[in-house]
């Protein structure tokens, strides 16, 4: 339950850092050199410390190519995006490679999601009981400049509370004191996706209602400084969390830094991106690892599993939107999503399918979970306000719809126990995508427990 809790903090706390903005249709231009290509140029970044680990993320813009950064003690990822060729790229500094992945998708699961959806429908429903968000935000009414923008001080809360006879009580508080300015940007590139229909969720085993309610007017927007604090059902503080912008920019971004660097060399799979080890070399190092944590004592992935325990073990997420996320931060969320009582999950490090099912066997892993991010879609925002342009007034943040697909093999079986998708609505890609994955922990939950 902890971890849960600290997991929709992260989340929480990284939303807003990347508001979509306009879409320019047509053909696919021709390389922008002149003065409103300068004007596109942009480049925030911001220090998220939790827990006294600290992680850089930065977004530059310039024209139709977006750059994403990602920088802490354990990683340091690239991402971009070219609309222009409808395709992103990520890039692994160590290795010098990269891997292009089209953005451009087919319609080769139409009949699957059509099948799952047809199957599921047969499946009773228990009724649960009733889940509500709560949400306040309060302007208190201080001003300061910071970076060019006049910005407003906005304390927000988050509450959910569940009625006794939920499927899955849960009692959390969580609330956040910030520094918020009008400031919508981003980039949206015009994919051609052949849609197929939305596999319906399992209708089987126990279902909560959900209501939402929102108190206070105030509008938050992007946060230049947020701190957000978690509490426990006894009210104590159990985690904390803060995000502060530390550089805000219009100066010209150099073209380089929106294309594969020199004397890099391409990778045909992720494996080969970041330089995974092969299967053997993989299922020796699970095993002397499990031999390891199990004679300290010091792992929940290895020790012997509890009886009547179900463990989940769950891939790294694999972001087919185009879009930078944060891929590890939206894995933890998942994980603690589907925590619950009987329900364990495990982070699974391997890539392909073969090596999932060596270190889920390793760690005791009764299913393999694997997700895909498949359409992060922005309404149009209004352009960027402050020193960039007119100011952007109410609703000037823009909502992103997420899909997320998936699915939820046993162990040892090559059939999908369960194969649907979840998707949301939000303002912004991180807390959008991270609904979605809350949505996909619920079914993937409903569905081990049959």
């Amino acid at each position: 339950m902890f971890t849960r809790l600290v997991l929709i903090a992260l989340l929480v706390i990284v939303s807003g850092s990347s508001v979509l903005a306009q879409t320019r249709k047509g053909p696919k231009p021709a390389p922008q050199t002149s003065a409103a290509a300068a004007a596109t140029n942009l480049k925030i970044t911001y220090k998220m410390t939790t827990s006294g680990q600290t992680m850089e993320s930065s977004t530059m813009l310039k024209g139709k190519r977006e750059r994403g950064e990602m920088r802490s003690g354990y990683m340091d990822s690239v991402t971009i995006t070219q609309c222009d060729l409808k395709r992103s790229i990520q890039i692994n500094n160590k290795s010098q490679k990269y891997l292009i992945t089209p953005m451009e998708t087919g319609s080769g699961t139409t009949a699957t999601n059509a099948t799952v959806a047809t199957s599921n429908v047969s499946q009773p429903a228990s009724r649960g009981g009733l889940v509500t968000y709560t949400t306040t935000a309060t302007d208190t009414g201080e001003r300061k400049e910071m970076f060019g923008f006049t910005a407003r001080h906005v304390k927000s809360s988050l509450k959910i509370e569940s009625s006794a006879d939920a499927c899955n009580p849960v009692q959390q508080r969580m609330e956040t004191d910030g520094w918020y300015i009008d400031l919508a940007y981003g980039l949206e590139c015009e994919v051609t996706q052949v849609q197929s229909p939305a596999a319906s969720a399992a209708q089987g085993g126990c279902q909560d209602r959900t209501q939402f309610k929102r108190m206070g007017a105030a509008r938050t927007g992007y946060a230049l400084s947020e701190t957000t604090t978690m509490y426990g059902p006894d009210g104590k503080v159990i985690f904390s969390s803060s995000k502060e912008v530390v550089e805000l920019s219009r100066e010209p971004l150099d073209a380089a830094l929106f294309e594969v660097p020199a004397g890099y060399t391409e990778a045909k799979d992720t494996q080969e991106l970041y330089a995974m080890p092969s299967t053997a070399a993989m299922m020796n190092s699970s095993a002397a690892q499990s031999q390891a944590e199990g004679n300290n004592n010091q792992s929940s992935n290895s020790e012997t599993k509890a009886v009547g325990v179900v463990r989940v073990g769950v891939v790294t997420i694999n972001n087919r939107a185009g879009k930078p996320v944060s891929i590890d931060s939206l894995r933890e969320r998942l994980v603690g999503g589907l925590e619950t009582s009987g329900v364990a999950a495990i982070p699974l490090n391997a890539i392909s399918q073969a090596e999932a099912e060596i270190e889920a066997k390793a760690k005791q892993c009764d299913f393999i979970l694997y997700t895909d991010i498949s359409g992060l879609k922005s309404s149009a925002a209004k352009k960027i306000g402050g020193m960039f342009g007119s100011v952007v007034g109410a609703g000037g943040i823009a909502k992103t719809e997420a899909k997320v697909e998936f699915k939820l093999f046993a162990v040892g079986e090559s059939a999908p126990r369960l194969q649907s998708s979840a998707s949301a609505k939000e303002e912004g890609e991180e807390q959008s995508a991270g609904v979605a994955i809350d949505a996909e922990a619920k079914q993937v939950r409903t569905a081990i427990k049959k």
